[in-house]
């Protein structure tokens, strides 16, 4: 079965953060909407690349405010259409 990546990052944020998959839109700005500090950026992007088994560039990395640019870097990394 393949893999939603939009839920499964859903449910990765809803553990480190305590709120319900639901409350958690494409939209949210991970830093601003949710007060992710740097080092739970960084372990949100550790268990990004450990959950998808991608690499994340730093660049990249300091590019992602929204829930949904993660989502969009994922498929992106995997080759997966953005839809």
């Amino acid at each position: 079965m393949p893999v939603n990546i939009e839920e499964e990052i859903k449910q990765m944020l809803s553990r480190l953060t305590g709120l319900e998959p639901e409350e958690i839109s494409m939209e949210i700005d991970v830093i601003d909407d949710l007060g992710i500090d740097s080092l739970k950026f960084i372990e949100i992007a550790t268990e990004l690349e450990r959950t998808f088994k991608v690499v994340i560039k730093n660049s990249q990395l300091m590019q992602l405010r929204k829930v949904g640019e993660a989502v969009a870097l994922v498929k992106e990394i995997l080759g997966q259409d953005n839809d």
